[in-house]
């Protein structure tokens, strides 16, 4: 584990996020804020090469990519599997570990170099029961030891519902949930999910700091 302290980033951008998650009602320790700083400065410095977010600007980094992750952070209770479909950079998948420790969670991505990156993330923060796959989640979804593993699937901005729900149902542990991260609730989308045999719930809010729509989609088989 190293330094956690050599992040490039300064004072007031910890502040930003300390705002955003008490906002959330997400209180953040020092050590979390910590590794959340970490994780942005070596995002940046990666992203330099092998381009791993459009967001460039610090400022909407912290915005839109970490305090946007952690509102998903209340829908997820102490000691759940979680399982992150395309997790890119690490969300919301690497937030969400450091905000809620106990949970076990596994991040996929069909980008090798992503993977490279969230894989020296992991071994950087020294945290464990978290764990990053080079994988497509049509092939992981053939293999027996992750059927049916996980509390929550989740996912960010990642494809469209309908079918992140058919991705997300051979994961799914019996009472399992599918939590969908989106910007302004997709109601085109929403509307044909809706007569299927799901319980769906809308959960819009406004993101901290730069006052975006967002919407968390939470969907669960009705067995």
């Amino acid at each position: 584990m190293i330094d956690l302290k050599h992040s490039s980033l300064n004072d007031s951008w910890e502040k930003t996020i300390n705002t955003g998650a008490r906002e959330l009602g997400v209180p953040l320790n020092s050590n979390q804020l910590n590794c959340i700083s970490f994780h942005a400065s070596e995002l940046i410095k990666w992203n330099k090469k092998f381009n791993i977010t459009s967001i460039t600007d610090p400022f909407e980094i912290a915005v839109k990519h970490f305090i946007d992750c952690l509102a998903i952070v209340p829908h997820i209770p102490d000691n759940a599997k979680v399982l992150d479909i395309g997790s890119g950079g690490g969300f919301p998948g690497l937030p969400l570990k450091i905000a809620r420790h106990s949970i076990e969670i596994m991040m996929i991505d069909s980008s090798r170099k992503k993977i490279s990156f969230l894989n020296y993330m992991i071994r950087s923060l020294g945290i464990t029961g978290i764990n990053a796959m080079h994988t497509r989640c049509e092939d992981l979804a053939e293999k027996k030891n992750f059927k049916h593993k996980f509390d929550f699937v989740v996912s960010r901005a990642f494809t469209s519902l309908d079918r992140f729900i058919d991705l997300s149902l051979p994961f799914l542990s019996t009472n399992g949930i599918i939590l969908a991260m989106k910007g302004k609730a997709p109601e085109k989308e929403i509307l044909p999910i809706r007569q299927k045999k799901f319980c769906m719930e809308n959960i819009s809010y406004t993101l901290p700091m730069g006052k975006y729509s967002r919407s968390i989609i939470k969907i669960k088989p009705i067995i």
